[in-house]
């Protein structure tokens, strides 16, 4: 396997009547780095050095369509298909800052994606869960994390709203998409002094909570953001 350094296209290039060939790495490295920079400097809260390094470490333009690598290290969702999108990166820095996983820890991602911030989460915990409700989706990001070598994380098809109850309980739940309220199966799925990360509001526009459970009882966190994300979907989502 490469590094994760040199991921990204080899161009080949005919020059001239020698015919000379060059080769050109683009590997992003560059301009991951600046982009992490800058967004560590006007981070809603302060990021920790494990998010900051792991997202430096992902290729970004590798969980997105290859007419679409120019645009990876900008702060911007893309489409990624099927009607859904990857994070902003800055987004994507909040939500792991706010529940910050610490190293050898455990996480469920609820709508995985084309699964970039599953893969960055890869580089701190010791085990990333994710569900997907789109089928394609779950063989798509599993290409491309496998892709990369990354073998700690495991994406399933499932209903998110509902968690999963089989690898619980978890240390930092993610949800990357907005629900109506917060599911009490992932409530119910949170270690004691876990963090639970998901975006709560009206179908347009959501707040970014997150949860904790000290002693058994629920208690919400200060650290929340305005965020808009796709509408979580199933039991106890928007459809339930």
């Amino acid at each position: 396997q490469a590094s994760p350094e040199m991921y990204g296209a080899v161009q080949e290039v005919r020059a001239g009547p020698l015919a000379r060939r060059f080769h050109v790495m683009t590997d992003y490295s560059r301009p991951r780095r600046e982009m992490v920079e800058r967004l560590s400097a006007s981070a809603p809260f302060p990021p920790s050095a494990e998010v900051l390094n792991a997202m430096k470490e992902i290729p970004r333009h590798c969980f997105v369509e290859k007419p679409l690598w120019h645009r990876a290290y900008s702060d911007c969702s893309l489409p990624i298909g099927r009607g859904q999108t990857i994070s902003q990166p800055a987004t994507v820095l909040s939500m792991l800052s706010a529940v910050n996983p610490a190293p050898g820890s455990t996480m469920l991602e609820i709508g995985t994606g084309s699964g970039y911030l599953a893969a960055v989460a890869s580089r701190i915990c010791r085990r990333v869960y994710g569900l997907e409700l789109m089928l394609d989706l779950v063989h798509h990001s599993r290409r491309i994390l496998l892709s990369l070598g990354i073998t700690n994380v495991s994406i399933s098809y499932g209903d998110g709203s509902e968690g999963w109850p089989r690898h619980a309980p978890y240390d930092c739940i993610v949800c990357s998409a907005g629900a109506p309220a917060l599911p009490p199966a992932l409530l119910g799925q949170l270690a004691e002094g876990g963090r639970l990360g998901i975006p709560v509001g009206t179908r347009e526009s959501q707040r970014f909570e997150v949860w904790t459970v000290e002693r058994g009882v629920p208690r919400k966190l200060p650290q929340e953001f305005p965020c808009v994300f796709v509408p979580l979907t199933g039991k106890s989502g928007w459809n339930g």
